[in-house]
Formats: C-alpha cells, structure tokens, sequence
C-alpha cells in the first residue's frame, strides 16, 4: 500500500500533490530554523538578545540629562554657571511582546445558539545573564525633546547666547526657535 502511495506520488498526475508536499517541508525547514533564533518554547537564555546594554543607555532620567547639559554648557567660554530644563513632546515608551489566548465556545440549545469569548494577553519573558526575569521587548521610542530653557550667568552676551543655543541643537536636534537662552540674575 505505501508503495502505491509513493508512486501515486511521483506520477505525472499529482503535480500539484507534489509542489503541496515540497511546500510543506519548506515550511518545516523554515520553522525549524527561526525556531533556534527564538527563545520563547524554553530555549537557552543565553542565546536571547542582550537587552541590559540598552537598558543602561535609557536609564539616564530627565534630571541627569539636565545636570550632564548644564555641565557641559557652563564649561563654554563666557557662560558661567548654567541651568538647564527640557521639556517633551512624549516620553519613552517601549512595546512589550505579547501571546494572545483566545477561546471561543458555541452552543446550540434548543435553536437557540450561545457563543463565548475569552481573550487572555500575557506578556512574554526572558531571563538575562544574572537570572533576573526581563520582559521581550519588541521597539522602544526614546523621549522627543519639545523645549529648551537655558539660564546662565553669561546668557546678557549675544555671542555666548549663540553659541549656548548652538550647542543645544546639536545635542538635542531641537530647532533654534525652541530654545531660550536667557541670563541668569
């Protein structure tokens, strides 16, 4: 009997039989092999992205960016002690990979039908090298910079001025109409 199967197989008939089973075992091969890159069925968790160098770079807050800024404005010529405060459009945000459950059930009781559904969301976690228990996270959006304010004692100067407000759109990429630079009293 398999022997029938197989040559029912390879007949001139069964081509698309054929190009089915092929796609088949493409499919398998394909899943086999991003199935290694995925750590999400209990695979090694060494081998998941090493996402703690990204978070070290996002921990820095609104207040130590502020003071790193101001540190490296009052170090300008002319500018003296400075302060600094930013203001944003939107602040960080980070997706989290989720696995979706969903359950549905019919029933049918004398002509009458019922149906019920049940969704449930679960985020998905890997651990890192020192065993603690992170989150899959699939993009992040760094926060968008609205407005600068900058106080220095050398904000009176129009050159100091310039040069405050040149360094703010290079360390920000914020437009020159979205910083003030003003003097400190």
């Amino acid at each position: 009997m398999q022997k029938d199967v197989w040559k029912g197989l390879f007949s001139p008939e069964n081509k698309k039989m054929r190009s089915n089973v092929f796609l088949a075992l493409m499919a398998g091969i394909l899943l086999l092999a991003a199935g290694k890159s995925f750590s999400f069925f209990g695979g090694d968790a060494a081998e998941a992205p090493p996402q703690e160098e990204r978070t070290e770079m996002t921990l820095c807050n609104d207040a130590e960016t502020e003071r790193r800024m101001a540190e490296i404005l009052s170090k300008i010529e002319g500018a003296g002690q400075v302060d600094v405060m930013l203001t944003y459009r939107k602040t960080e945000e980070k997706t989290v990979a989720r696995d979706e459950l969903r359950e549905e059930s019919y029933s049918e009781d004398g002509g009458k039908t019922s149906e019920s559904l049940r969704v449930e969301n679960t985020a998905i976690f890997t651990e890192d090298r020192s065993g603690n228990t992170l989150p899959v996270i699939l993009s992040e959006t760094s926060p968008e910079v609205e407005g600068v304010v900058i106080v220095a004692e050398g904000g009176g100067d129009p050159v100091v001025c310039n040069t405050l407000n040149q360094a703010a759109q290079a360390l920000l990429d914020v437009p020159a109409h979205k910083i003030a630079v003003l003097k400190m009293k």
